[in-house]
Parts: C-alpha cells; sequence; structure tokens
C-alpha cells in the first residue's frame, strides 16, 4: 500500500487550462435569452449575483447570514433602460477559466431586488452563453505564481516570478513538469513566440 502525506504544500491542488476560451469576455453578454424583467429603477445599474443556470463560475451572495458572505467567481453589472426593463448585463469580475458555449448564467427577482433595492418585480432574467463570450484566461499572475505542464511540445514565452524581462524557454517537450515560477505566461493566439500546447499553470 502506498504512503501519502497529508501535507498539500507539495503538491498542485488546483490548476488553470491557459489555452483554452472558457474565461467570460469583461463584456456584455451577447444573449439574453429571456428578458421580461419589469420595474427596476430606470437608466440605472447595480451588481447583480447570479442564483442560477449551468455556468458554475458565477459569484454567490448568501442572503441569509449575517454578515453576508460572498463567494468568489464571475460578478454582473445589471443597467436598466428608461422604461425600467434590462437593458444588459455587463460582466464585472471575469470569473475562472470553466465557461462553455450554451451554458445559462441566472438571477431571481430576489437578487435583482436586493441589488437595486426595490420590490415587486416581475419577469425573469437569464443570459446563455455563446462563444464570443469567452476568451482564453489572463496569463498575468499578481498573488500565487503558478508552475507550468505542458502537453504538447514547442516553445513558451513567459516571465519568471523574480524577473522583470520574458524568455523563451525552447525545445520542452510533451507531458513535462516545469518546476519554475512563473508570473505572466504569453498563452493568447497572438502570442507567437509560444508554441507549445495543452499548458496548465498549477498551483
Amino acid at each position: 500500500m502506498g504512503y501519502y502525506q497529508k501535507n498539500l504544500s507539495d503538491f498542485s491542488t488546483s490548476a488553470i487550462e491557459l489555452q483554452e476560451s472558457k474565461t467570460l469576455k469583461a463584456a456584455g453578454l451577447s444573449n439574453l435569452s429571456t428578458n421580461t424583467i419589469a420595474g427596476l429603477p430606470a437608466s440605472s445599474s447595480a451588481i447583480v449575483y447570479a442564483t442560477g443556470g449551468t455556468y458554475p463560475g458565477a459569484a454567490t451572495l448568501t442572503t441569509i447570514a449575517t454578515p453576508r458572505g460572498v463567494g468568489l467567481g464571475a460578478t454582473f453589472l445589471v443597467a436598466s433602460d428608461g422604461a425600467g426593463a434590462v437593458a444588459s448585463v455587463t460582466v464585472q469580475n471575469q470569473g475562472p477559466n470553466v465557461g462553455v458555449a450554451a451554458q445559462t448564467v441566472e438571477f431571481s427577482l430576489a437578487s435583482l431586488e436586493l441589488a437595486f433595492g426595490v420590490t415587486g418585480l416581475t419577469g425573469a432574467l437569464t443570459a446563455t452563453l455563446a462563444g464570443g463570450d469567452l476568451e482564453r484566461p489572463s496569463g498575468t499572475f499578481t498573488t500565487k505564481m503558478p508552475s507550468l505542464y505542458v502537453g504538447g511540445a514547442g516553445n513558451i514565452k513567459l516571465t519568471l516570478a523574480s524577473d522583470e524581462q520574458p524568455i523563451i524557454i525552447k525545445g520542452i517537450t510533451a507531458n513535462s513538469f516545469l518546476p519554475i515560477a512563473v508570473k505572466r505566461v504569453f498563452n493568447l493566439t497572438s502570442d507567437t513566440e509560444t508554441t507549445a500546447t495543452d499548458i496548465l499553470a498549477l498551483f
């Protein structure tokens, strides 16, 4: 029987797929698939916490607890038009890299009423994610500095945790762990000097 230490400090316990477009763009959601809310204050806006749907990366707000508890994740700015209907839903905090097209984000009447400080709203509000609502995650890290796993061979342009200038690590073989700490990986499609694929940031 194998022995595994209880201290997880030497192990990676979370990861980000750096080349998968699963992060919400900091922009307006393109498809408000259900948008029948009425009674909002005219021409106003508020941060509203999602309360349902199939998208798993939304921040949550527990209104029963005192003080209220907030679960980290994507947050949304809901804006109303002059008639008190929903005009737009814009991503404020982009949240984790877990989004997939066709997932839904739902906002309950209670959550909208809490955010806008009103009562008596009617209708429903649901956004359905489209591919254009998603992008690759930022490869910049400011608090935790990850190591890397590389699934597909190639080169990676990156900045090490204590450096200011980027370097290119060349000739990385497939299925390699890089025991380094990085504060930036040049992982966007425009970063052509990074040719390795299936890169994971490991924390």
